[in-house]
C-alpha cells in the first residue's frame, strides 16, 4: 500500500510533542514536509525528521506529491488556510475546533464536498480505548437509564501572551469547552437544549472559562465546566437508574498515563484500567480510512456541523 504524504502546517509545542512523533509510527503515512513561518524551529525539525521544508504556503500547496494537510495553527486561522488547502485540492485534517463559527464551519464542509476531499477535526480521545469502552457500556445500559452527567476540563493559567486568550485566534470554549461538548454528542442524544450558560470574558474580550446545564431530548441533564485558571480537571461522571461510572484522563492522557473507568452497583466498585496507548496515533488512522471510505467521511462532515452549531449556541446564542 502507497504511503499518504503528508505535510504538518503549525509547529508548536503540541505539534512537536503529539503530532509529529504520532505521524512519523504511523505506518501508512509519510512526513512529507513541515512548514512554519519560523525558520528557526523549522530548521531544527527539518534535521531531525528529514523531510521537504517552506516557509511560502503558496509553493507548498503547489508540490502535487501531497496528499494531506494537517493544520496546527491558532484556532483563528483555521478558516482562512483550510479553504485555500481545499482550493489546492488537498484533504484536511484540522487541529480542533475547526474554525471559530457555525458560518465558518459549514463553508468549509460545503467547499470539502464540493472539491470532493476530506476534511477531519482533531479529537484524539474518540479513539482511545477508554472512550470506546464508555460508549459500550452505554450501550448495553450498564447503568439503567442514565439521568444525569458531569464533565469537566481545565487547566492553570498559561503565559498571557498566548494566542488563546485572544478573541480574534482563540478562546476557552473553542480550545477546551469543545471537549466536553463533542464527548456529549458522542455519547448521547444530538437534541440538545440549552437550559443555563455562563461564560466570562477577559479585556480582549476573549472567553477564559464557563459552565454549561444542557438538556437531552430524554430527559437526560448534562452539567459542563471548562476553563483556563483551575486546578487541573479532567474527568466525567455517568450517574445512572443502576449504577454510576466515574471516568478519569477522559480526555488528554497526561504523559501517556494510565486510564481508568470505575463502575459503580449496589455499592461495589469495579475498576477498569486501560494501558498507555498513543490515542493521536489511533486518530491518525481512523483519518486515513475517511480518504476512501464515503461513510466514514459523511460521519466527519456531520459530527463537525452539529459540534459548531452546538459551540454558537453555547458561545453567542
Amino acid at each position: 500500500m502507497k504511503k499518504i504524504n503528508i505535510v504538518l502546517w503549525g509547529i508548536g509545542q503540541h505539534s512537536i510533542n503529539k503530532i509529529l512523533p504520532a505521524i512519523n509510527n504511523c505506518k501508512s503515512l509519510n512526513l512529507y514536509g513541515l512548514f512554519s513561518r519560523n525558520k528557526k524551529v523549522l530548521n531544527k525539525n527539518k534535521k531531525k525528521f528529514d523531510c521537504k521544508t517552506w516557509l511560502n504556503s503558496n509553493q507548498m500547496l503547489k508540490d502535487s506529491n501531497i496528499d494531506v494537510i494537517y493544520l496546527a495553527t491558532p484556532i483563528g486561522l483555521h478558516f482562512e488556510q483550510a479553504k485555500k488547502i481545499l482550493n489546492f485540492n488537498k484533504h484536511v485534517w484540522i487541529e480542533k475546533s475547526l474554525a471559530k463559527n457555525y458560518k465558518e464551519v459549514s463553508q468549509l464542509i460545503s467547499l470539502a464536498k464540493k472539491k470532493n476531499k476530506v476534511i477531519c477535526e482533531a479529537f484524539m480521545y474518540f479513539y482511545h480505548p477508554q472512550f470506546l469502552y464508555l460508549k459500550n457500556v452505554l450501550k448495553k445500559k450498564q447503568l439503567g437509564n442514565v439521568k444525569k452527567i458531569e464533565i469537566y476540563f481545565a487547566f492553570p493559567h498559561i503565559s498571557k501572551n498566548n494566542w488563546r486568550y485572544t478573541n480574534k485566534l482563540g478562546g476557552a470554549i473553542l480550545d477546551i469547552g469543545c471537549y466536553p461538548i463533542s464527548a456529549i454528542l458522542k455519547l448521547f442524544d444530538r437534541q440538545v437544549k440549552i437550559i443555563y450558560k455562563n461564560i466570562n470574558i477577559n479585556k480582549n474580550k476573549a472567553d477564559v472559562d464557563g459552565l454549561a446545564l444542557l438538556k437531552m431530548q430524554n430527559k437526560i441533564f448534562c452539567y459542563i465546566n471548562w476553563g483556563f485558571g483551575h486546578s487541573y480537571r479532567n474527568e466525567m461522571i455517568i450517574w445512572g437508574e443502576k449504577g454510576k461510572l466515574y471516568a478519569d484522563n477522559i480526555f488528554s492522557k497526561l504523559n501517556n498515563k494510565e486510564s481508568r473507568v470505575f463502575i459503580t452497583k449496589n455499592f461495589k466498585t469495579s475498576v477498569k484500567k486501560f494501558s498507555k496507548v498513543n490515542q493521536f496515533e489511533l486518530m491518525l488512522n481512523n483519518f486515513i480510512y475517511t480518504i476512501n471510505n464515503n461513510k466514514l467521511r459523511k460521519e466527519h462532515y456531520k459530527f463537525c456541523l452539529e459540534q459548531s452549531l452546538l459551540i454558537s449556541k453555547i458561545k453567542n446564542g
